[in-house]
């Protein structure tokens, strides 16, 4: 069986990030410990997924072009699917909080589908699943 355990988002600022997965969707700080003497090692996870975690990354963990190649991707992936059990809901209140919606809540086959960003451009699907 395989599971997924963390993914990696590009970001320009861990603690504008932090501030945002946690403040804005409501997600719990799992991890901020030090990673060297100038890192950070920041994750953040759905208080009812116990293992699911959002590593993150900053630019300045890497050095010289790959530095560069990094921060040319932040906003460029990745697409997260949140499922939520009140796709209208969590628009309404995601919305009044500011955050960005490129779709509205709209009916698809397999579900209730509204499609917004992070604070980086990263896609963030929030998908309630056809009962």
């Amino acid at each position: 069986m395989i599971k997924v355990l963390r993914i990696t988002i590009r970001v320009r600022s861990q603690e504008e990030a932090l501030c945002f997965y946690t403040e804005k969707l409501g997600f719990e700080k799992r991890a901020d410990s030090p990673m060297g003497p100038d890192h950070r090692w920041v994750t953040v996870a759905s208080k009812d997924d116990p293992l699911l975690e959002l590593v993150l990354q900053p630019s300045e963990w890497f050095e010289c072009e790959e530095r560069q190649r990094h921060a040319d991707l932040v906003g460029k992936d990745p697409t997260i699917v949140f499922q939520v059990d009140d796709c209208r809901a969590i628009y309404e209140k995601l919305s009044a909080l500011g955050v960005e919606f490129t779709a509205p809540p709209t009916s698809q086959p397999y579900g209730i589908e509204a499609d917004g960003l992070d604070l980086y451009g990263n896609t963030l699907v929030f998908l309630q699943l056809a009962s």
